[in-house]
């Protein structure tokens, strides 16, 4: 993740200049060995005219000393790479493995970021639990998709109900009896209950006159109660389908908006002289007492702002508390519906619960919405949001305890790696590869998700020990928002991280085929995007003026966008089009078919198979490294357990057969010196020939090929210089 190699050397030093005199007037090829090695070249200042002189004789630009930016080590001319020092490396894009070198550090750097793949993948999924799914699942099967028939011809749905009485009796014939028809009463307050319910019906005065005395038995609590480290009143019993607990009574919430903060016309002023707006922060109404019900703001109901069809509600509203009673509750509504709770100035009530999972540890909050447009009616939504109780540090798997401790080792590495790195190549140079963005990216999420779960434990011990001591609603609003940022801020984490799998495919060409593919036509697909765009959203805001009053998937401009994406992929439905507009809605489809499916998207796909076709022409297969080097190792490996620990002989290198006589007696001798007046930097020019060089006999010559023609560059330098000198100095005799 931070230790890959490409260099990035510094410039020779004032001294090492000084110390050779003798070539400080010319450049040194770059494939010397003496050279130093730099990736920023050193340079001769040469006048324009030499340079156009010196490329008509030569007919080639001079090429310098310096990495190449595509390789991670500077190159010669036969080809050959100069190793670069370990502590001069620099983060590349892509791996090497065109060496034995650079395949072992290559190797080992996958290795690591391998462990590291794995440990994140392990994290980032054990945010999610499989039991949530069917935890919200239930519940939506219970209290939204659920049909409860009371009388042979009424039946009563949340997901069907279209006005404010369709929401009372959804509350009084389903809710209630689904709530309290799964849920244990509490053993101690079960028949102080029951009496309450007989005074009130008289049946308790009856039996007192009749004679009939009659004591309530005593319940003992149920044995998980007495033994429970949780033992409270409050909370024995109130079980919900027999394994959750209900965390406090439900709670109605209304949230309103005033009246007269809209216009109503003059013609209408006799009749319907009041007007409430839609929702909006200026117009929420936000007196003290609303019918018998006080006003809570959103901090002091715990509470989170909640996001709807219609709105964005950042309120607290007119709460009423329920009970775990089901007569009461049912006798608090029917006191809310008589009383015209919701009126017009209304626009959305919901009833919110908790439930806490002991067998899974999983808490769950559950909001059942009626929004109530200005236009009237009720717009039915749930929002159920699961959290997981224990946190990295409170987890009771001692495995995944484990692999949060490497985990956070593996990120502390990396984060020196980085400083080390942005130390190395200096701020400016650091942030402009995309590679190093990314992974910070990647520890900076990695060290937000470590303040998530001290924040998690912190905030989970607050919530228990408030349920232990009080029986009203207890809100985890701010535990499931900030649980909801926290899981999709973990996905895009686990997202980045398998991304950068693709820095090590360079060893196949297929690979490298399909990340050069990308590159190379990455401009022309910009350009391609801003006319599809253009394009695209034309056909969407037409679409939304021309079906937006009927038609579902074009109400909004955001839901038009989607319906055209859609439409590409073959998802639309065209009778509704056609309903709704019967003349120009034809015209529509087929002309968005034929312009954007058949041509855009067609261009688009040529655009690239013209990129992939000349990228594939270019790349070359060549030898695979990698392979031979993982074919050497295992083999070497097999040979140490098949000989008994004994290592394997390595031979030396076969001589070629085509060297001469001649040239194989003056390879033998290796002269030090190869003629009198050559500089001791000039002899290690010649002298220094690499071991994995064969043919040093035709090495030597191109060094000495090289050299010349680098003192005739010199010479034409030196001569177009004298030759303008003497110009000037012509000029100023005539002057």
């Amino acid at each position: 993740m931070c230790s890959d190699a490409e260099d990035e050397q510094p410039g020779p030093s004032p001294r090492a200049a000084h110390e050779i005199p003798a070539l400080a007037t010319m450049q040194l090829p770059k494939h010397a060995p003496g050279a130093p090695l730099a990736a920023t070249p050193v340079r001769i200042k040469v006048p324009e005219a030499a340079n156009s002189q010196k490329r008509r004789l030569f007919r080639r630009k001079k090429v310098e000393i310096g990495a190449s930016p595509k390789r991670g080590t500077p190159m010669n001319e036969v080809g050959r790479e100069t190793p670069i020092p370990q502590h001069l490396k620099v983060k590349t894009s892509r791996i090497l493995y065109t060496t034995d070198e650079e395949v072992r550090d290559a190797l080992m750097e996958f290795g690591v970021f391998i462990i590291f793949l794995f440990l994140t993948s392990l994290v980032t999924l054990s945010v999610r639990h499989s039991h949530m799914f069917y935890f919200n699942d239930t519940m939506k099967r219970l209290f939204v998709t659920r049909n409860l028939t009371v009388v042979p011809s009424v039946t009563i749905s949340f997901e069907k109900m279209l006005t404010v009485p369709d929401w009372w009796d959804y509350l009084i014939y389903n809710f209630v009896n689904t709530l309290h028809g799964d849920m244990t009463e509490n053993p101690t307050s079960a028949p102080e209950n029951k009496a309450k319910r007989r005074w009130k019906t008289g049946k308790f005065r009856e039996e007192e006159y009749s004679g009939r005395k009659r004591e309530p038995a005593a319940r003992a609590a149920p044995p998980w109660a007495v033994n429970s480290p949780y033992l409270t009143t409050h909370l024995q019993g109130r079980m919900f389908l027999q394994e959750n607990l209900l965390l406090g009574p439900p709670r109605l919430r209304q949230i309103r908006v005033s009246k007269d903060t809209c216009h109503v016309d003059t013609g209408f002023t006799q009749n319907y002289n009041i007007c409430y707006p839609a929702y909006s922060v200026e117009a929420e109404e936000s007196s003290e007492w609303h019918k018998e019900s006080r006003y809570r703001t959103m901090g002091a109901l715990g509470a989170t702002p909640i996001m709807t069809l219609l709105a964005f509600y950042r309120s607290g509203g007119y709460t009423v508390d329920l009970t775990y009673d089901k007569h009461e509750n049912l006798r608090i509504i029917n006191k809310l519906k008589t009383a015209n709770w919701l009126d017009r100035g209304s626009r959305l009530c919901l009833v919110e619960f908790n439930l806490f999972s002991d067998n899974k540890d999983i808490f769950q909050s559950v909001k059942l919405i009626a929004e109530i447009p200005p236009t009237g009616g009720v717009i039915p939504q749930a929002h159920l949001q699961t959290v997981k109780e224990y946190s990295f540090f409170t987890d009771l798997s001692l495995s995944m305890t484990v692999v949060y401790i490497f985990w956070y080792i593996m990120v502390f590495y990396y984060t020196i790696c980085e400083i080390n790195e942005m130390h190395k190549s200096g701020c400016k140079k650091y942030y402009k590869s995309s590679l190093n963005i990314l992974d910070n990216v990647v520890l900076v999420l990695s060290y937000l998700a470590l303040v998530y779960n001290i924040w998690h434990t912190l905030r989970m011990k607050s919530i228990l020990s408030k349920a232990r001591a009080e029986e009203s609603y207890q809100s985890i609003d701010y535990l499931c928002l900030s649980n909801l940022v926290y899981v999709d801020m973990m996905a895009v984490l686990a997202f980045l991280v398998w991304i950068k799998i693709f820095k090590f495919i360079s060893f196949n060409k297929t690979l490298i085929q399909f990340t050069t593919t990308l590159r190379r036509c990455s401009k022309d697909l910009i350009g391609f995007s801003i006319m599809f765009g253009i394009v695209f959203l034309a056909y969407a805001q037409l679409g939304l003026l021309l079906f937006g009053s009927e038609h579902p998937d074009f109400h909004n401009f955001v839901t038009a966008v989607l319906t055209m994406i859609r439409m590409i992929l073959g998802d639309f439905q065209y009778n509704l089009i056609q309903q709704s507009n019967r003349v120009l809605g034809p015209i529509y489809f087929l002309t968005y078919i034929v312009l954007v499916f058949f041509i855009l998207l067609n261009m688009f796909l040529a655009i690239i198979m013209q990129t992939y076709n000349a990228v594939k022409n270019e790349i070359t297969q060549g030898r695979s490294q990698l392979a031979s080097y993982v074919y050497k190792k295992l083999s070497a490996a097999f040979y140490w357990v098949t000989h008994c620990g004994r290592k394997r002989r390595v031979l030396p290198p076969p001589r070629p057969k085509s060297v001469h006589k001649a040239a194989e007696a003056v390879e033998l001798k290796d002269p030090k010196v190869l003629r009198k007046n050559m500089t001791q930097e000039e002899a290690r020019y010649f002298e220094e020939i690499p071991h994995d060089v064969h043919n040093r006999q035709l090495f030597r010559v191109t060094n000495r090929v090289s050299l010349i023609e680098e003192v005739l560059e010199q010479l034409v330098t030196n001569m177009d210089s004298i030759l303008q000198r003497f110009e000037r100095e012509h000029g100023a005799r005539k002057s």
